[in-house]
């Protein structure tokens, strides 16, 4: 771990909340399906980086490496569906 590491750091404070108008009401439409997934997907994406920060944190490196990648995992995961959403299935990614 760095030595710069300030391991009594919080996550940045008045960051703006996670939410949105839709959240919470309910989705129809032919969307409404791909949109609740990309929904899950993110909040796993989130869950795995607190997890991770938790894991630097702890200076626990082991925890913090098996976070890392499922977080890489799930990352590419939600970008793949992003990109289906934006481009259709054979569009380019936003990574590009």
């Amino acid at each position: 771990m760095s030595s710069r590491h300030d391991k009594s750091r919080q996550f940045e404070a008045g960051l703006p909340e996670f939410a949105t108008p839709e959240r919470g009401s309910p989705l129809s439409g032919p969307d409404a399906e791909i949109m609740r997934e990309l929904q899950h997907r993110s909040e796993a994406v989130l869950r795995l980086a607190t997890e991770t920060h938790a894991a630097v944190a702890r200076s626990d490196a082991a925890g913090a490496e098996f976070a890392r990648r499922s977080l890489a995992t799930q990352l590419t995961l939600t970008t793949g569906l992003i990109d289906e959403l934006l481009f259709g299935e054979s569009g380019e990614s936003v990574l590009h």
